[in-house]
């Protein structure tokens, strides 16, 4: 019996001295954990950022300058120029008298959409291309639009030269107006 009680004490050791350590490890973990260290403001002191833990250093020393290439050709582009008068008028509901352009200042071709609802799922209408420079000044509904005030939304959509790929999307709201 006493050479059982010897053996279980001979593991008994060992194994407390695992879960210390084991207890040191995860103590050590959350006590040195990385993390922003906390900012000391003194009042009426501009508060100043320290540097972000856990990054990584860029592989390709080179990566860092194509991004920003890319980013300035990218801006050097310009964005969706709008150009539109945000009313449109109609005495029947269906053909509307507005303007609604492709501006002469973007560089490529758009199509436009106007929606009924803000979730986009009533299609009022979907235009064929407009070059840059053209404009519609009159436009014929799919379905009817009610007498009264109608908040619509339209999406100005650029295309790249395949006419497939989309460059850019601009949302924007318009005030279509039926009179009796």
């Amino acid at each position: 019996m006493e050479e059982k009680n010897r053996s279980q004490r001979r593991w008994l050791i060992p194994a407390l001295l695992a879960v210390v350590v084991l207890l040191l490890a995860v103590i050590l973990v959350f006590v040195m954990k990385p993390g922003a260290e906390p900012v000391d403001i003194q009042d009426g002191e501009t508060p100043k950022l320290g540097y972000a833990e856990g990054t990584t250093v860029v592989e390709d020393p080179d990566a860092l300058q194509k991004a920003v290439d890319e980013m300035y050709a990218h801006a050097a582009e310009g964005g969706v120029t709008l150009e539109y008068k945000n009313d449109a008028r109609s005495t029947d509901g269906e053909n509307f008298s507005c303007y609604i352009a492709n501006a002469v200042e973007n560089r490529y071709d758009m199509y436009l959409q106007i929606f009924a609802d803000s979730e986009l799922t009533d299609q009022l209408l979907l235009t064929g291309l407009l070059r840059p420079g053209s404009a519609f000044d009159n436009i014929s509904l799919e379905h009817l639009l009610d007498p009264g005030t109608h908040r619509v939304y339209v999406a100005f959509t650029q295309v790249e030269e395949d006419l497939e790929t989309i460059h850019a999307q601009v949302m924007v709201t318009m005030d279509f107006t039926v009179t009796e």
